[in-house]
């Protein structure tokens, strides 16, 4: 697909996010999450895990992007949506495209995981040129 613009990595425990979802509720899910995100996280058997490695991929993709005014990018100007070579992929808002095209990056190759027995969601995203 062509050559590395940059790279992240992010874990998160589920059960934080649990926390955090449940401690918070909506204001914590509306201030992270897409609508899209949330009605199909909820809708899964196993919404706090999905939840957790769609929060561990926008981080990476945040890591991947280097140094970044956290004011020019919100959480929710990066869309975890299903589908993709990896089975999931990036839906950028305008301000994330504008990021994408100032690295010089035309896309990025995203996938993540969870496991329950453990605990975590991992996520690792590659911008590329």
């Amino acid at each position: 697909m062509g050559l590395m613009a940059g790279v992240g990595v992010d874990v998160i425990s589920i059960s934080r996010v649990k926390r955090a979802a449940e401690r918070c509720g909506e204001r914590f899910l509306r201030r992270v999450f897409t609508e899209r995100e949330i009605e199909r996280c909820l809708k899964s058997g196993d919404a706090y895990a999905q939840l957790a490695g769609r929060f561990a991929a926008k981080e990476a993709v945040f890591k991947a992007l280097g140094h970044v005014d956290r004011g020019r990018l919100r959480w929710r100007d990066i869309e975890i949506e299903d589908g993709g070579p990896g089975g999931v992929e990036v839906v950028m808002s305008e301000a994330l495209r504008r990021l994408f095209d100032e690295r010089g990056a035309r896309g990025v190759l995203l996938s993540l995981s969870h496991d329950r027995t453990s605990d975590v969601a991992v996520a690792v995203a590659v911008l590329v040129r």
